[in-house]
């Protein structure tokens, strides 16, 4: 055999080692994972992990959850366990869920935020910024501990978790009362806002600082009434009086009655 004919041979030899390593590689990577997927099967969850600026504390949501410390970690039903949490935590918007190996679950969280709230026949719910109905619930304490705004529509016929109030006589008055709120919210002064009363769209009033009473007239020209507003607030003479009632009905020319002045 000539010296070329060595060199294929050899060379033939070398392919068929690298082929056989290349398979026993293959195998025992296989092997490897069959027997990880094998071993993750069993493992329990131990762990839980809450991420999310929120009101429920990590062992309520777990609990509304389903999930149990025990379950196997990846065999857990994830889309059961975030619609149980949707309902069972109304301000909660968004879950996402990640396994940790060995044996953490991780769960994010994202809320919403009250913006309103509303009284009817002595339960109250909060509005968030979409002005959907987040919850029903006996006490407003916690909403005036937060500093939400108390709001009264008017015409006022039913409120659903979930969904958009059901007010308004007509949908002009619906469309007035919705541009009035988005033009409060906009509001340089609307965390000091303490209630907007527009149960009558020719009778608007809002409490600022829960001691100064404006009066804004009828459901027009809010953006204007609402500079006018916020301008009367910078004033150091207004902020020498306890209480003050505010008339915005006409812009041009707002006007500021005491009700009593420090002494």
């Amino acid at each position: 055999m000539g010296v070329s004919g060595k060199k294929r041979v050899r060379l033939r030899m070398d392919k068929q080692k690298i082929l056989f390593l290349a398979v026993t590689v293959l195998m025992c990577a296989a092997a490897l994972i069959s027997l990880f997927m094998v071993i993750r099967s069993f493992l329990p969850v131990t762990r839980f992990e809450l991420y999310g600026v929120t009101q429920y504390d990590r062992s309520e949501i777990v609990g509304q959850s389903g999930i149990k410390s025990g379950d196997k970690l990846y065999s857990l039903d994830l889309d059961g366990a975030e619609q149980s949490i949707l309902e069972g935590c109304p301000y909660i918007s968004e879950v996402t869920f990640e396994r940790r190996f060995p044996n953490t679950l991780i769960i994010r969280v994202t809320e919403k935020t009250a913006v309103w709230y509303l009284e009817v026949s002595g339960d109250y719910y909060s509005l968030d910024e979409n002005f959907r109905v987040i919850e029903e619930t006996s006490s407003n304490q916690k909403f005036i501990n937060a500093g939400v705004s108390k709001l009264i529509l008017p015409n006022l016929r039913s409120l659903v978790v979930g969904e958009l109030p059901d007010f308004g006589a007509d949908d002009t008055e619906i469309r007035k009362a919705l541009e009035l709120v988005t033009s409060v919210q906009r509001t340089a002064f609307k965390s000091k806002i303490t209630l907007v009363d527009m149960e009558s769209r020719f009778d608007v009033n809002i409490v600022v600082d829960g001691r100064y009473e404006v009066y804004m007239g009828d459901i027009s020209n809010t953006e204007e009434k609402l500079m006018a507003v916020e301008e009367i607030l910078k004033t150091e003479e207004l902020k020498s009086y306890a209480g003050a009632q505010i008339d915005a009905s006409i812009p041009e020319t707002i006007s500021v009655k005491p009700i009593y002045i420090y002494e």
